[in-house]
């Protein structure tokens, strides 16, 4: 039998090791008529458990309710299928019962019921009418539709079994599903645009209408929280305790774990300073809508100072569709008249930059899985595929502030405007510096007695001007590249040492000579990634 995921699963425990560990038995279910009973005790469970609104197990329609408080419809219209429709609500209600997302199962049982509808009930004689559709959809839908189909039909055991899961196993290359962030410069003007906002901001008002957005830039960048969970955050998440240190409870439900390899859902992070302070002053601005809502943004505000089309409705707390729309409001009226177009970023974005900026600080899986939120250490490896983008960027993004410092302070009557990255024009000469020596392809504009760095394409006092334009070209592009393959290899080197460290996920321990080692490595990293920003500083005065 195919091993799916634990939705196809029973568990039963066999004993109590420790208080933290149970030995289990594992049972791969089978859909059996006589088990009816099984999945209608079940079903009331999940009832009691609030994840189903009370209704009748026969019921068409079933309304979900997920940890979040986000509801969604299950509909079974497959009813001239008799015991198929009987088996489809009794693997809806496996998988909800396993805890799986009640969104992932709505679209399980909607594809499952397509398929049905299109084979009228798995027909072998509408095989090829199955594979035309599945032809039909694009390679992103065809893997997971292929999936839902073949868990069903090995759940339920149907004659035709085999034959229309050896037809899903042709569509059985999963598409990545990589997020694709906004491009790095676009990110950063975003950043830019909405500091320079509420430093010009005159009043409360003006502050409260985008300071959802803002608390969310601020917070979701250095705790890789899902937006759900920024939704959900209350009005007292921040706190300081006795000896000075800030922390805030998230919107998690804490679960401890007692299976191998699984960790122990953590609540509770620390934060900054910085951090708490916008909290408070937020819970300040909003203080006249707090005996309405426990939660810290406050739907109430966001009606009161956005006006919307829709009818007012009584949430307690802004949901995905309300800071999506405020977050194009904020585009709309603020970036895109100043700054042009951009790529936009999305609410998840910043929980990649996030762990990015994790990962390339020194924390390993363990202490960055619980820090997102994570129940297995390979989950955050979906994440580490942006991190050659990333560090890319950043180095780009670095070339470009070196090179406007070295002209701020070389020139203090230079003037521009403070959103352009990049000034388009060559301001200096060598005959500008009054203090200057000759050295390799250039001049140094300190002392090189006093010098502490050695290669003087990696320096801050180096003014770059040489005999041979070609050769001095050549001389730093070689450097550069030199640096990005050696960048990459760290990067690289990074992913292995943190992969293979010994983690003791019972006891949230992890190897502290592996730990050494990964902090000396993005020490390092970071280290060639200032140094090639500083080479392809000079390297863009010459672009332009």
């Amino acid at each position: 039998m195919a091993k799916f995921h634990a939705a196809l699963q029973r568990r039963t425990t066999v004993d109590e090791l420790s208080d933290k560990q149970i030995l289990e038995s594992i049972e791969f279910v089978i859909f059996r008529l006589e088990e009816l009973h099984v999945y209608k005790e079940m079903f009331e469970e999940l009832i009691q458990l609030g994840l189903i609104v009370k209704t009748n197990f026969e019921d068409p329609l079933w309304l979900l309710v997920s940890e979040e408080n986000n509801r969604f419809n299950l509909q079974f219209d497959c009813e001239v299928y008799g015991e198929i429709n009987l088996a489809l609500r009794c693997y809806s209600i496996q998988k909800l019962y396993n805890r799986i997302n009640p969104q992932t199962v709505r679209q399980n049982v909607r594809q499952i019921r397509d398929a049905i509808k299109i084979t009228r009930g798995f027909r072998l004689d509408h095989l090829e009418k199955l594979e035309d559709a599945i032809n039909h959809f694009t390679k992103h839908v065809q893997f997971p539709f292929s999936i839902s189909i073949r868990e069903f039909l090995v759940f339920y055991n149907h004659p035709h079994s085999d034959a229309y899961c050896d037809l899903c196993l042709n569509y059985n290359t999963k598409i990545s599903n990589v997020r694709k962030l906004p491009n790095f410069q676009d990110i950063l003007i975003f950043d830019y645009a909405l500091d320079i906002y509420f430093q010009s901001c005159t009043s409360d008002k003006e502050k409260l209408q985008y300071f959802p957005v803002f608390l969310w830039w601020r917070i979701t960048r250095i705790i890789p929280m899902r937006p759900s969970e920024f939704y959900g955050l209350y009005r007292d998440c921040a706190t300081v305790d006795s000896e000075g240190r800030y922390w805030m409870v998230l919107p998690r439900k804490k679960k401890s774990s007692n299976h191998p390899g699984k960790l122990e859902i953590t609540d509770k992070v620390q934060i900054n300073q910085e951090v708490f302070e916008l909290i408070e002053e937020y819970n300040r601005l909003t203080s006249a809508f707090s005996l309405e809502s426990t939660y810290l943004i406050s739907y109430k505000a966001y009606r009161k100072y956005v006006k919307t089309k829709t009818k007012e409705k009584t949430y307690k707390k802004m949901g995905t569709y309300q800071f999506i729309n405020l977050l194009d409001r904020f585009y709309d009226e603020i970036v895109i008249p100043k700054f042009g177009d951009l790529e936009k970023i999305k609410p998840g974005d910043t929980r990649h930059f996030a762990f990015c900026n994790m990962m390339l600080q020194g924390f390993n899986m363990l202490t960055i899985a619980r820090m997102g939120g994570h129940a297995q250490l390979e989950t955050q490896m979906h994440y580490q595929k942006h991190l050659d983008h990333f560090a890319q960027s950043f180095v780009h993004h670095a070339a470009q502030t070196l090179r406007m410092q070295r002209m701020n302070k070389w020139k203090s009557n230079w003037t521009t405007e403070t959103h352009t990255i990049i000034a388009k024009s060559k301001l200096f000469r060598a005959s500008d510096f009054q203090e200057k020596y000759r050295v390799e392809h250039g001049y140094c504009t300190d002392n090189p007695a006093d010098c502490r760095i050695g290669d003087c394409r990696f320096c801050e006092f180096y003014f770059f001007s040489p005999l041979d334009q070609q050769k001095g070209l050549t001389w730093l592009k070689d450097c550069s590249i030199v640096l990005e393959n050696r960048l990459k290899e760290q990067l690289e080197l990074l992913r292995h040492i943190t992969k293979n460290m010994n983690y003791d996920c019972e006891n949230l321990t992890f190897q502290q000579s592996g730990q050494e080692r990964l902090s000396s490595t993005c020490n390092e990293a970071r280290r060639l990634m200032d140094q090639k920003a500083m080479v392809d500083s000079y390297l863009l005065e010459d672009e332009l």
